[in-house]
């Protein structure tokens, strides 16, 4: 293992210990939680691990958030790429996440958190930076080429709101404010005139409405309103519905559906459906099965030639949940496909980044009250 890796697992291994002690060290941590998550296809593996501890009180409910996740990409270039050649990628991130609430008032709460990261956080921008490296990292004498950089990608979140119990246990209302900082991997284009860059860090601003609703013995529902806006681009509208019923003493299921639109033309529509049965008094089996679509990705900057095509993924997968006095476990497998719409002249130098892949999700978590 390289002194790199053998920091990072320390930061985790570190972070999670001292996390986990100060946590039990008070008398109300209610729950603490360990998963491991797995999603590959052939050219692209995910790793991430996850700690997670409860603390609660009659006024005050708090929790901490840790992860490590490591993703392998097989690099491969269009065979029109005379400057790109096959490489074997490498990349871990960590972050943090602290979220809480406090009772202000009988009915009223004030909710906020904060998180941290560093690292890539998903597959495609590691891709998009080894492209970017590969083309434009050796540019000596032209002009521009000071303005490439290494990637250092890293950001946080801050988040506060306001949460109303209008009808006494069974009615909930939500706003929140946050404001995201985000330091990316810049895309790069050059012409006659020389290299350009795009923006090296981008801030988004988000408010989101919620209300949850207890209709019947059997039936809770979930409405959520957002709208975010990101640098150099429009505002964006997001509306989600959840409903939860009981169909049986034994039979548990979830709905949900929403929609996001952004101008000048993007869509995206997603949908899931979940159902759970209870085998025992401590083990249940459930299965899932989710869509999503959308029309293609909106670039953040002056560079349209990295952005995604349109896109469709399908997931159906299978679980079981145990659930101890004490301790609990899930175990989770699902298949996963993704097709994207074919590239255009602009963007055929990523056709290997933007293929279709089958993917395998699996994973697996193990829980402990107090």
């Amino acid at each position: 293992m390289k002194m790199g890796q053998r920091r990072t697992v320390a930061w985790f291994v570190f972070m999670s210990f001292s996390g986990c002690v100060s946590l039990l060290a008070a008398p109300s941590l209610s729950q603490f939680e360990m998963g491991l998550e797995s999603i590959s296809s052939g050219d692209v593996r995910l790793m991430q691990a996850n700690a997670q501890s409860q603390f609660e009180s009659d006024s005050l409910d708090l929790g901490l958030s840790l992860s490590l996740g490591r993703t392998e990409i097989e690099y491969v270039p269009v065979d029109f790429d005379f400057l790109g050649r096959e490489i074997d990628v490498t990349e871990q991130n960590k972050a943090i996440q602290l979220n809480g609430r406090t009772r202000i008032r009988e009915k009223f709460w004030l909710v906020g958190g904060f998180g941290y990261y560093e690292g890539f956080t998903n597959y495609r921008s590691i891709w998009l930076d080894e492209y970017y490296r590969q083309q434009f990292s050796d540019l000596t004498g032209v002009p521009g080429s000071e303005l490439y950089v290494d990637a250092d990608p890293k950001g946080y979140n801050a988040t506060a709101g306001l949460r109303w119990e209008y009808s006494p246990s069974s009615a909930f209302a939500q706003l929140m404010i946050s404001q995201l900082q985000d330091d990316v991997s810049p895309g790069y284009e050059i012409d006659f005139e020389g290299l350009r860059r795009g923006e090296l860090t981008l801030a988004t601003s988000a408010i989101s409405l919620s209300t949850e609703n207890v209709i019947s013995k059997r039936i809770r529902s979930l409405l959520d309103l957002r709208a975010s806006q990101t640098s150099a681009r429009e505002w964006r509208y997001g509306l989600g519905v959840t409903l939860f019923a009981a169909l049986g003493e034994k039979w548990v299921t979830r709905w949900q559906a929403g929609i996001v639109s952004e101008d000048p033309q993007f869509d995206a529509h997603s949908s899931s459906v979940a159902i759970e049965y209870e085998i025992s008094d401590t083990l249940s089996a459930y299965a899932d099965f989710s869509y999503y679509d959308d029309t293609g990705e909106i670039e953040d900057a002056f560079l349209f030639t990295s952005a995604a095509p349109g896109l469709i993924s399908r997931k159906a997968g299978l679980g079981l949940r145990w659930e101890g006095n004490v301790w609990s476990g899930r175990f989770y497998l699902a298949p996963l496909s993704s097709s994207y719409e074919p590239t255009q002249l602009n963007t055929d130098f990523f056709q290997n980044l933007y293929s279709d892949r089958d993917w395998t999700v699996a994973q697996v978590v193990f829980g402990r009250s107090f």
